[in-house]
C-alpha cells in the first residue's frame, strides 16, 4: 500500500510531466500545473482515506498489548508517507508559485486542510 510507485509526486513522475509540457504555450503549462498538483491532492486525500480505513483494522489490534509495538511502527510509517506526499506538494508549490498565482494559494490552502 505505501510502498505503491504511482503514490507521491516522485522525481521520476515530476520529470515525466515536465519533459511533457514542452511546446505548450503558457496559459497551457499554467493549466497543466494546476491539473498536475490537483490530481496529486486527489491521491493525497485517497491515501489518507486509505490509511483511516486501515487505522479501525489496527484498532482491533490494539486491545492486545503485544502488538503495540507493531502498531506503533506501522502508525509512524503513516505518518511518514502522509508527511511525504504534503512536502512534495508544497515544494512543487514553492517552486511553481509565480505561475500558479491565484490558483496557487487556494491549492496551498486545500493542502493545509488535509
Amino acid at each position: 500500500m505505501l510502498n505503491n510507485p504511482q503514490t507521491g509526486l516522485t522525481p521520476e513522475k515530476l520529470q515525466l510531466f515536465i519533459a511533457g509540457l514542452s511546446g505548450l504555450n503558457v496559459d497551457e503549462i499554467r493549466k497543466a500545473k494546476l491539473l498536475f498538483l490537483k490530481n496529486e491532492l486527489s491521491q493525497l486525500r485517497a491515501l489518507k482515506e486509505s490509511l483511516a480505513g486501515f487505522g479501525v483494522a489496527q484498532g482491533c489490534f490494539a486491545i492486545i498489548p503485544i502488538f503495540w509495538p507493531i502498531l506503533w511502527a506501522q502508525r509512524k510509517g503513516m505518518n511518514a508517507a502522509l508527511t511525504l506526499q504534503k512536502d512534495q506538494i508544497r515544494n512543487a508549490l514553492s517552486v511553481w508559485r509565480d505561475d500558479l498565482g491565484v490558483d496557487g494559494r487556494d491549492i496551498e490552502s486545500e493542502l493545509e486542510m488535509l
